[in-house]
């Protein structure tokens, strides 16, 4: 059966025309799929090599004409129209038998090619299907490159398939093939080569004997780089076409480098210290937007290291945006928590004047709607997501902010949806703030995917903390770092002369009792938190677990009184306030609601609680009223935290890095030395009056918990390979004799040597398995790995809580589309109760009526 089209994809509308395969009439040209893929392909390739030498060009353009070559057959046509065909499912499967032609193509006609780049096109043709990771050589040689019945039935199929192109379209099968061969190839040709090397089909062939040494376990250096790239390569120029986005809608804008210069320009000078630092933030701008020229030009990791205060986000920003411009490229400001990337994310809507939807700037994260709005004319495509969310989720705009997992997930063995944003990432600047919080696990793969950014996709990588991990220094024999802040130590010793904090440690850290942990009880530690917060003072509590968090605040806020009144739950009125107008409150409105309930009650403290089960517009909210300066005018109320109230806040580690709040005390429960520092990064941040106290002290286990909570998260003695706490017990005792330690020191020397001491002494930290999987190229290893393993077990929850919420999605009727629409309402956690489930695609949500049983106005979702 000859059809007078042959296409690629089906109509994306019922209205529409389907996508041809070749273009009209047979026409190589850009109507039709194959070279619009094979174009595509080639320019994310542009200019690299593959690990053999092979130029990545050559090889892209035969991966992407050739890669739906098996769509010929009358089996796959019939498929596209949706049409029955007598004979099994399997035999409109294209991808193998274009596989084959690939490998003649490469491996006969392309003399400039070699064995190498030969078998990496091969493989990912094969496996351009594939959905969890990229194709691993294994399965192909297990499909392939065995004698048993069913590999022989597999053979027998291909023939068939090979046989019916021939029969049909072999005109079309040779215009193909000439094509990606320039000439020198022929379907004549292939035919005989394949048949050459199939008979007979039942013994050990050419063709299965090429396939079964594909599994001989000698993988060479760079394969899996090889594999990703082109796999990569392939999936976004596949899935781009087939969505019908355009070529000039492939690209990004920039955001404009002065209007960052003329934010800071406006920023108040300050008077005293303040104007001092603001000097310092100034330089350090500036020495890295200098510096970077320099990285751009060589094949180093940039490190930016400024303590906690000293305006990391805007030298981060600056020296990428000038990174990105001398690149004529994309930057990927890579964040740890959604609750920062959020934050950050408005800074950068207010400074640059930019929609998180247009082509300048994207906030992608799993919580996020992420989208770019490309006009009208643009469907749903039968890829399973719109081009706007394609483009966005691609990474294809200027500025990409998005998460650490997000981006090493994507490297390792990324998933079908993962690996479209993997080409957006060659010659690109990725700036990966507070690196320290990468979970110890990926602490040996993250060097190594760092090297394949920089050596396989030329990418300009700055890690930018205040407490610098050394992991590329430790963990890579290929790369070096260089420093981007001239005279690193001038920021230290502010620090010296300008006392922000101090920090102490409690007694039940104090001491060494090897297994055996001392801890503080919960109603004692209450009663410390509240002796801090007399007299107008400002305190922070920072728990490693949800469930330590919980019984804390609980210990903290007094009983209702003998006059009826309750405490200033600032949770509490938000969620009251939502239940009476249907909407959420402002910031400087909640802050009115707070204040009445203090003067009603004749209160002095407000209480506030922050976890991951609390809601992201609820958490970014109460941040707000706190702290944030820039809301409301001035006859509104000052944020809370500037008034004469007391306020206490008991939080996850949601609120550690990145977040612009400032107390004068906080207390943090044991965890590694660079959180500890994150979190005293909360305290006295505007060098404000007295110097403020950091306790670090070790929580008891919670009356709902089932082990001490640093434990939990942390690992001590129950069977984590990375003592992280240990190694912090033995710096810190020796650095804090009479108890105390100063900023100055704590900030560089503890960092330094913790770090020091767990790289270079006999611990091996870091899972060796996943680093080893991309030495071997095991992408069946990898399949799968997350940074954050205990999300696993969270659901997604969607707590609805505003009228319009309530509206849109506690309904019968809704989709992924009324979801996307509400990010601020999603969270990960494992819910006791919901009102109702969705399954949409893959995924699985459940609802929960935030007005009802399963949400608790302060603690979020029970």
């Amino acid at each position: 059966m000859t059809f007078n089209k042959y296409i690629s994809h089906p109509a994306k509308t019922e209205d529409g025309e389907p996508t041809l395969l070749i273009g009209e009439g047979g026409r190589f040209d850009s109507d039709g799929h194959l070279r619009t893929v094979a174009d595509r392909v080639v320019e994310a390739c542009y200019g690299q090599r593959l690990a053999d030498g092979t130029p990545a060009e050559a090889v892209a353009e035969v991966v992407g004409l050739i890669h739906d070559f098996a769509k010929l057959t009358r089996w796959a046509q019939k498929h596209l129209r949706d049409e029955p065909f007598k004979h099994s499912d399997e035999y409109r499967y294209h991808a193998f038998p274009s596989a084959l032609v690939t490998l003649y193509c490469l491996q006969k006609c392309r003399d400039d090619v070699g064995a190498h780049a030969a078998e990496v096109a091969t493989l990912v043709v094969a496996g351009h299907h594939d959905t969890q990771s990229p194709p691993e050589s294994s399965k192909l040689a297990e499909n392939y490159g065995r004698t048993t019945a069913e590999v022989r039935e597999n053979y027998e199929r291909v023939n068939d398939q090979l046989e019916d192109i021939g029969d049909e379209v072999p005109e079309r099968a040779d215009h193909i093939i000439r094509t990606a061969t320039d000439g020198t190839g022929s379907w004549e040709d292939f035919r005989q080569w394949h048949d050459d090397r199939t008979e007979p089909v039942g013994g050990a062939h050419d063709q299965q004997m090429y396939f079964a040494r594909m599994d001989d376990g000698d993988t060479e250096a760079g394969y899996y780089g090889d594999v990703v790239r082109l796999w990569t390569a392939l999936k976004f120029a596949d899935q781009t076409a087939a969505s019908g986005i355009e070529d000039h809608d492939l690209g990004g804008t920039f955001p404009e480098q002065s209007d960052l210069k003329r934010h800071v320009d406006d920023l108040e000078e300050g008077d005293g210290v303040l104007a001092n630092l603001n000097d310092l933030r100034d330089r350090a701008r500036r020495d890295a937007t200098e510096n970077v020229e320099a990285l751009v030009e060589s094949d180093d990791v940039g490190l930016v290291t400024l303590p906690t205060g000293f305006g990391k986000t805007y030298t981060g920003l600056s020296a990428g945006l000038r990174a990105a411009d001398i690149n004529d490229s994309r930057l990927v400001y890579v964040l740890p928590y959604t609750s920062i990337l959020d934050q950050t994310a408005s800074e950068i809507q207010s400074v640059f004047g930019v929609s998180p939807y247009s082509r300048a700037f994207t906030l992608h994260h799993h919580l996020s709607n992420t989208y770019t709005g490309l006009g009208d004319h643009y469907t749903d495509a039968d890829i399973g997501r719109s081009p706007g969310a394609l483009h966005a989720e691609s990474w294809l705009s200027g500025l990409t902010l998005t998460t650490t997992v997000q981006l090493f997930e994507s490297l390792a063995a990324p998933t079908a949806r993962q690996a479209t944003r993997v080409p957006s990432l060659h010659e690109s600047v990725v700036v990966i703030d507070e690196p320290q919080a990468i979970p110890e696990d990926w602490w040996q793969i993250v060097p190594v995917l760092v090297e394949l950014l920089v050596d396989t996709y030329d990418a300009t990588v700055i890690l930018m903390t205040a407490t610098q991990p050394g992991l590329v220094e430790y963990g890579s024999d290929e790369l070096t770092t260089r420093e981007l802040t001239d005279d690193t130590d001038q920021y230290t010793d502010f620090l010296a002369d300008h006392p922000r904090v101090t920090y102490r440690l409690h007694d039940t850290v104090r001491t060494d009792l090897g297994d055996e942990y001392a801890t503080l009880d919960y109603p004692t530690a209450g009663g410390r938190i509240s002796e801090a917060a007399e007299n107008g003072r400002d305190v922070l509590a920072v728990c490693n677990t949800r469930a330590s968090a919980e019984e804390l605040y609980q210990h903290v806020t007094p009983m209702v009184g003998v006059e009826g009144n309750a405490p200033v739950e600032l949770g509490r009125h938000l969620h009251d306030d939502v239940e009476e107008t249907g909407e959420l409150p402002s910031p400087v409105a909640l802050r009115r609601l707070a204040l009445d309930a203090v003067a009603e009650q004749e209160a002095d403290t407000v209480y506030a609680f922050l976890s991951g089960n609390v809601r992201p517009d609820d958490r970014k909210l109460l941040i707000d009223a706190l702290y944030d300066d820039e809301a409301g005018d001035e006859n509104d109320p000052d944020p809370l935290l500037d008034g004469d109230e007391s306020v206490v806040l008991v939080s996850t580690s949601v609120v550690e890095a990145g977040v612009d709040v400032s107390f004068d005390t906080v207390f943090r429960d044991y965890a590694p030395i660079p959180n500890i520092v994150q979190s005293g990064g909360r305290c006295n941040r505007s060098f404000g009056g007295e110097t403020g106290d950091v306790v670090v002290w070790r929580l008891a286990e919670p009356e709902d918990g089932s082990a001490v909570p640093s434990l939990v998260i942390h690992g001590g003695d129950g069977g984590d390979a990375l003592p992280l706490l240990r190694e912090t017990g033995h710096v810190l005792r020796r650095y804090a004799a009479d108890g105390s330690i100063d900023e100055s020191t704590m900030v560089s020397d503890t960092v330094g040597e913790f770090y020091e001491s767990l790289f270079e002494g006999e611990l091996d930290p870091g899972n060796k398995r996943l680093a080893d999987a991309v030495a071997s190229a095991s992408m069946s290893e990898l399949e799968g790995e997350h940074m954050i393993d205990e999300i696993e077990g969270y659901e997604d929850v969607i707590a609805c809580l505003t009228d319009e919420e309530r509206g849109d999605l506690l309904v019968d009727d809704f989709g992924a589309g009324d979801i996307g629409t509400h990010p601020g309402a999603q969270v990960n956690t494992d819910p006791d109760a919901w009102t109702n489930e969705v399954t949409i695609g893959n995924s699985r949500y459940l609802l929960v009526d935030a007005r009802d049983a399963p949400y608790h106005p302060v603690f979020g979702v029970r």
